[in-house]
């Protein structure tokens, strides 16, 4: 990698900490050190305004203001931000043809689904930060799972989206433990409330942050969740949750056992 590659200076918009991990750690192991994080749209803004960067990743689905609102609000030419035109790319759960097209229309440069591919990953920062005028060849969407092939959590195959490394994604396991039971009662809760928008922002980081760690179940029982609250119909939602909660347990076991295998290395 060269030394201007090396100097490329991003933005990471993501608010669940398991993504910010996993985007954080992969975006290192290709050797951009220069990253910073923003957790929703506002600190997007903020750091756009105040610093210079090269390239935006965004996520889409965001507390506040979401991912769409703030490239429109970055393209802005009367807002505050330095670069109107930094090239920015989206990554979202939503592998729908009508999700790129929201993106594009947005005014986003390029997208990637979730998980992330470190392939594509890697192939889109280099387009977009050697020459942004090349126009983008979105990848082609990742398959919805098909129940036969679902798994709880799939070890190996996570394993592998962090580059093989045992250690990172132990880590990153434990951390989605501990903070899941907090992001369903979160999600039950607003499923309670009958606060459509808020369970469509939910299920979907959830969604996301199971995709990550290659949790099928999980990811395919908030997908249910979430395009209930798209539907603005929560009357199954009580049960969608319980169904979740229980794919979750499922995925903990075996989760817990894959981090008790060996130690975190230093």
């Amino acid at each position: 990698m060269s030394k201007l590659q090396r100097d490329i200076r991003i933005l990471l918009v993501e608010d669940n900490t398991t993504n910010q991990e996993v985007a954080l750690s992969v975006l290192q192991h290709l050797g951009y050190q220069n990253v910073e994080l923003a957790a929703d749209g506002h600190q997007a803004l903020a750091a756009l305004t105040a610093r210079d960067f090269d390239l935006v990743l965004m996520d889409c689905h965001l507390p506040g203001i979401d991912g769409y609102e703030t490239c429109r609000r970055i393209r802005m030419r009367d807002s505050a931000v330095r670069n109107h035109d930094i090239p920015i790319v989206a990554i979202t759960a939503a592998a729908m043809d009508s999700a790129r097209r929201k993106c594009f229309s947005a005014g986003m440069n390029g997208y990637l689904s979730k998980p992330l591919r470190l392939d594509a990953l890697e192939r889109a920062i280099g387009q977009w930060t050697r020459n942004p005028r090349i126009p983008d060849e979105p990848p082609a969407p990742s398959p919805e799972p098909c129940a036969a092939k679902m798994t709880s959590f799939d070890p190996k195959g996570f394993t592998d989206s962090v580059m093989g490394s045992e250690s990172l994604a132990r880590r990153v396991i434990r951390g989605f433990v501990s903070d899941m039971p907090r992001q369903i009662a979160l999600l039950a809760q607003a499923v309670s409330d009958g606060d459509t928008s808020r369970v469509v922002l939910l299920a979907h980081s959830i969604k996301g942050a199971a995709a990550s760690v290659s949790g099928e179940e999980m990811r395919e029982a908030s997908r249910k969740i979430e395009q209930q609250g798209r539907d603005g119909n929560l009357t199954a939602s009580p049960d969608a949750v319980r169904e979740l909660s229980t794919s979750f347990e499922r995925a903990r076991q075996v989760m817990e056992r894959f981090c008790q295998e060996a130690p975190i290395e230093p």
